[in-house]
């Protein structure tokens, strides 16, 4: 070939070379820019960018590639990974995203983005990787992804899953929806991807049965996180089937029926979770009679998280369930119905952390052989054994779980003294002992537990004194020893636990002199800038009076009972001085406190129960107490509070008041139906919400005796008001008949007059009425045969007459309840009720006034008849003084008529 030929063979290509680069530089031009205007489209729906990440730096100024967040291939220069992940932004995703049809990958977890997906997105054939987790996306969720490996669409709002989803991704390897609003049944089409290994539908509402004999398919499946449903279905034995399983979590979706023994197949199995569910014991399985767990569990030899607790699993653990479980690490079989002893087996496993066995029907004597998980690689963490039958003493060994930081035995039968070796257990946080026979002193060694956060063992047998050494526990926060019989001065040490949050030693024999400030441990604990709930209640060894110095407690104090312990004095005003945001309980009641209620009392704004019952407190009603909004226990019983409560609560309204006792004092006056208008919580249902609240005692005379209720401070669900033992008189307002939801009322011992209202027919809660010893008359309205729920009836001693009404509740009263009214009659008297006595319609029309009415028309009509029949016969009589008889017969009954008229005008 001659060098013309070879020019002219370089020229040709150089042209078509020079075509070529034109022609591709102009193709590659155009997808960058389809895949720019589909970006700058994403940017403009986009409403809140606070990082002002893509305002600054999208820009058609530049390249696409350059732009963050972005990934553009090598080989075509097209974008192939989007990610946006973590920045803060808000908007919506547009239909252009479908033209990025080079992406690979799509990342926009951790934002705000919401709305639907837009159709467009199934364009995106090349998506193996999709993480929009942790937005607010809604809606139906796309599908058709063939190449898809990865999608992640978790804590997002979708509510439905397109049945053939599925069907065209064959290559999907994970799948993630959890924390949606999904409520379809899991797609069928799912088990037709072969490749998966991640299934996860946690916390979304899907239901109707759980999984289908197909996840049987799933065999490279490692995964499976089902919790959070509703699926209300069995655990099919096909779950068997998935060899390759590492992880199966089903924990709160309402599963029933039994753990299949083909549980046992999954030998790679490291995390197994069905807790909170409704799984029971394996009654019938292969014609063979089963335990509540399936041997085949001790096939697991991976397994480190076993998790079955809150469910209702019947019958003994297996004794050799743990023999081949080496790597378990924490197990939680608490909140069941086990029952035996717990097998030995379990102590085996040596890397042993956390241990949940409470809340079952175990029993027997702890085993000495707990001392051995000291063994262990990793060290026993947490041991909960508490609520169980458990009895005998608390075995020495355990002391040697040096790495405990949580041990719960409360709630059994254990017996004998608290081992002093459990002041070896010096990485404890939370000891719980209570509920036991524990009896004996507390170890001085206690004083070891640097780290303890909550010592609770009340409700014990415990006596002798209380360690000093517990002052050396700077870091509790918790300190419950109550109902024990403790004895001993009640040490200052106390003054150290800075931290302390909730102090409880009630029901002892403890002693304190308050009044002095060197040796009352009361004064210490101004040093406790934590304290919130403080009780030394019935502590009758504790004495002189509450120092001014009280009103320097913790500010947050919340609830502060020193009732029954023999304090004296006034109470001081300062006690107003804590936080007045803070204080919801005040018991002082069981003392010899004198005086009066300090008016400071009014700055505890947040007080929703006064108890000052049973003192010598000398004071006229304190109406100003109506000021408190959120008071609903009023406590004033056995005082000698005095005067009349009518005229004082013009402005206060006492709206919140549930329970109301101010028996035994000396009030007078007419009955305060101002204060029973107000008292709108026992009229209509109140609902009131509280982050924490404290259980309070009160004690009330409620159908004849006198009874401790214990109630909690949100919600006092007992009603009631006794105003008995005081000189009330008059009659009972009709207003208390409006009180509704009340259960006890109790107004025996007044001098109250006229008739029982027949508006007490409309207290149709009231268990408890009791108004004997008074002077009510009339008879017994018939509208209280309504009170179905009347268990106690008093009406001793009054003058009540007539009739008893007769059906419902009242067929079950005994005479004892009518004593003392002699004109009384009528069932279950043995005082028969004469014929011609007036109906009980008729004497309940009088009450309302219509009865009256009707006889005055009746009586009116006769009058007039009679009138001019009388009239004539006299005029006849008196005009021929004939028939004599009859004419001295009315002269003599005139006379005596006259006679007795005057006599009533002398008097």
């Amino acid at each position: 070939m001659g060098n013309g030929t070879r020019f002219i063979l370089a020229l040709m290509m150089a042209v078509l070379l020079r075509h070529f680069v034109v022609s591709f530089s102009i193709k590659t031009t155009t997808n960058i820019n389809t895949d720019q205007s589909a970006l700058l489209a994403l940017k403009a729906y986009i409403v809140s960018d606070p990082q002002k990440m893509l305002k600054t730096n999208w820009s058609a100024a530049t390249s696409v590639c350059n732009w963050i967040g972005i990934t553009c291939g090598s080989r075509h220069q097209r974008v192939i990974a989007l990610n946006l992940s973590s920045m803060l932004l808000t908007g919506t995703i547009p239909s252009q995203i479908g033209n990025l049809s080079f992406l690979t990958s799509l990342d926009l977890m951790n934002n705000s983005f919401n709305g639907p997906l837009p159709d467009q997105f199934t364009n995106l054939h090349r998506l193996k990787h999709i993480d929009l987790s942790w937005n607010n996306f809604g809606g139906e969720i796309p599908y058709s992804f063939p190449k898809l490996q990865y999608l992640s669409l978790g804590r997002n709002t979708f509510s439905e899953i397109r049945s053939d989803m599925f069907e065209h991704l064959p290559r999907l390897q994970v799948l993630s929806l959890s924390l949606n609003k999904l409520c379809s049944e899991i797609p069928m089409g799912l088990f037709k991807c072969k490749e998966l290994q991640v299934i996860n539908f946690e916390y979304n509402r899907m239901m109707g049965g759980i999984l289908p004999k197909e996840i049987g398919n799933l065999t490279m499946l490692k995964i499976l996180r089902l919790g959070g449903n509703l699926f209300e279905g069995v655990i099919p034995h096909q779950i068997g089937y998935l060899f390759s399983l590492e992880e199966l979590s089903i924990r709160n979706a309402m599963l029933k029926g039994y753990l299949p023994p083909s549980i046992g197949n999954l030998t790679h199995l490291t995390e197994l979770d069905l807790s909170i569910n409704s799984l029971t014991e394996l009654i019938l399985y292969s014609n063979k009679l089963k335990g509540p767990l399936p041997s085949s569990i001790s096939n697991l030899t991976r397994l480190i998280n076993f998790d079955l607790s809150r469910n209702s699993l019947l019958g003994q653990i297996p004794s050799d369930l743990f023999e081949r479980l080496p790597k378990l690490q924490r197990l939680y079989l608490d909140r069941n119905k086990f029952s035996g002893k717990i097998p030995l087996s379990l102590f085996k496993c040596k890397e042993l952390q956390i241990l949940y066995l409470g809340s079952n029907r175990l029993e027997g004597i702890l085993p000495k052989e707990i001392g051995n998980l000291t063994m262990t690689m990793t060290m026993l963490e947490v041991l909960d054994l508490d609520n169980n039958l458990f009895k005998g003493i608390i075995p020495y060994q355990i002391g040697n779980l040096r790495g405990l930081e949580f041990l719960d035995l409360s709630n059994n039968f254990l017996t004998g003294v608290i081992p002093y070796q459990i002041g070896n257990l010096t990485r404890l946080s939370f000891l719980g002992l209570s509920n036991n026979s524990l009896i004996g002193v507390i170890p001085h060694e206690i004083g070891n537990l640097l780290n303890l956060e909550q010592l609770s063992i009340p409700s014990n047998l415990l006596e002798g004194p209380l360690p000093s050494s517990i002052g050396n526990m700077i870091r509790l926060r918790s300190l419950q020893l109550f109902n024990n019989s403790l004895t001993g001065h009640i040490p200052i040490t106390l003054g150290n636990l800075r931290y302390l949050n909730a102090l409880d030693i009630a029901n002892n024999d403890l002693s304190s002199t308050l009044s002095s400030s060197k040796s009352s441990f009361l004064s210490a604990l101004v040093n406790c800038s934590d304290l919130a709930y403080l009780s030394f209640a019935r502590n009758p060894l504790i004495s002189g009076y509450l120092p001014a110095s009280i009103g320097n407690l913790s500010a947050p104090l919340q609830y502060f009972d020193a009732s029954s312990c023999n304090i004296s004095g006034r109470i001081p005003g300062e006690i107003g001085n804590w936080n007045p945001t803070s204080l919801e309980h005040l018991g002082l009641n069981g003392n010899q406190l004198e005086g009066i209620l300090p008016l400071s009392l009014i700055n505890c704004s947040e007080l929703v129960v006064l108890n000052v019952a049973n003192n010598n407190l000398s004071d006229t009603f304190p109406h100003w107490l109506g000021m408190l909004p959120r008071l609903r226990v009023l406590i004033l019983r056995s005082n000698r509070f005095h005067g009349s409560i009518q005229d004082s609560l013009t402005n206060f309204s006492f709206s919140k008041l549930q329970m109301v006792d101010l028996s035994h004092n000396d009030f007078t006056g007419l009955l305060p139906t101002k204060f029973f208008q107000n008292l709108k919580a026992l009229k209509e249902e109140v609902k009131y919400v509280y982050e924490e609240y404290f259980s309070y005692s009160v004690n009330l005379t409620i159908k004849g005796l006198e009874l401790e209720f214990t109630k909690t401070v949100y919600m006092p669900t007992f009603t009631c008001i006794d105003l008995s033992n005081n000189g009330f008189h008059g009659e009972i307002p009709k207003v208390v008949g409006e009180l509704r939801l009340l259960l006890a009322l109790n107004l025996s011992h007044n001098s109250l007059t006229g008739p029982i209202p027949p508006s007490f027919g409309n207290l149709a809660a009231l268990e408890s009425l009791d108004l004997s010893f008074n002077k009510l008359s009339g008879r017994i309205p018939s509208q209280l045969t309504n009170l179905t729920f009347l268990e106690v009836l008093r009406f001793w001693n009054n003058n009540l007459v007539g009739p008893i009404p007769q059906g419902k509740q009242f067929d079950t009263f005994e005479n004892d309840s009518y004593r003392g009214n002699l004109a009384l009659c009528g069932f279950p008297l043995s005082k028969e009720c004469s014929s011609d006595k007036r109906s009980q319609q008729a004497q309940d029309e009088e009450d309302n006034g219509n009865g009256i009415a009707f006889i005055w028309k009746v009586a009116m009509m006769g009058y007039g008849c009679g009138m001019v029949l009388g009239i004539s016969i006299a005029y006849i009589v008196f005009t021929t003084g004939r028939p004599w008889w009859l004419v001295r017969m009315i002269e003599r009954d005139l006379q005596n008529k006259v006679s007795s008229w005057f006599g009533k005008k002398r008097k």
